[in-house]
C-alpha cells in the first residue's frame, strides 16, 4: 500500500491489504477555534449540490456536484474529490512558505498539486492522495510543512468528528 494507514485498534473495520497496527492512534485537536467553514450538501450527495455559507463568489450560491465519468457520471459538475484536492494543495502550499519561512529560504515559484484517487474497498471507499510539490529542493521543507499543514495531519493522525442529528 502506498500510504501508512492508522486505525482506532477496535472501532474500524480494517480493509483488505491494510497492516494491522496496535495500540489506538493519536488524534490532534486545536487548542483554539479560530475560524469554522460550513458547506451543507442537498439533493442526491454526489449528484445534489453545495452551498458554501460564508463564501464570496463564486462559491456563495449553490454549485453543481457531479460523478467523475470514470465512476459512470456525466462530469459536468465538481466532485467532493476536487473539492478536498482544492483544499489540501492550498493549505500545503502555505505551509510550505511557512517552513521555508523557518528555515531563512525563500520559494517563490512553489506549487502543490494534489491528486486525490478514490476506488472501492471492503466497505464502501477509500481515497489515495498524492502531493506533487514544484520548486522546492528541500526535504527537509517538506517534511517540516507536513507537520505544520492541517490536512497532513488530519491524514497521518485523524481527526475528531462529530454527528449531530437535528
Amino acid at each position: 500500500m502506498s500510504f501508512t494507514a492508522l486505525r482506532h485498534a477496535t472501532k474500524t473495520v480494517r480493509p483488505v491489504g491494510m497492516p494491522v497496527l496496535k495500540g489506538c492512534r493519536t488524534i490532534i485537536t486545536p487548542t483554539k477555534v479560530q475560524y469554522t467553514a460550513s458547506a451543507t450538501a442537498t439533493g442526491g450527495g454526489r449528484t445534489g449540490s453545495v452551498t458554501v455559507s460564508d463564501a464570496v463568489a463564486p462559491l456563495n450560491a449553490p454549485f453543481k456536484l457531479a460523478l467523475p465519468k470514470a465512476m459512470g457520471g456525466n462530469g459536468d459538475g465538481v466532485n467532493p474529490e476536487q473539492i478536498f484536492s482544492a483544499g489540501y494543495s492550498a493549505c500545503y502550499l502555505g505551509a510550505l512558505h511557512a517552513a521555508a519561512k523557518k528555515a531563512g529560504k525563500e520559494i517563490p515559484n512553489a506549487s502543490v498539486e494534489v491528486l486525490t484517487s478514490i476506488g472501492p474497498e471492503e466497505v464502501g471507499f477509500a481515497l489515495l492522495v498524492e502531493l506533487k510539490i514544484k520548486g522546492v529542493n528541500d526535504q527537509s521543507i517538506v517534511d517540516l510543512a507536513h507537520k505544520i499543514c492541517p490536512y497532513s495531519k488530519a491524514l497521518k493522525y485523524g481527526v475528531q468528528t462529530k454527528s449531530t442529528l437535528v
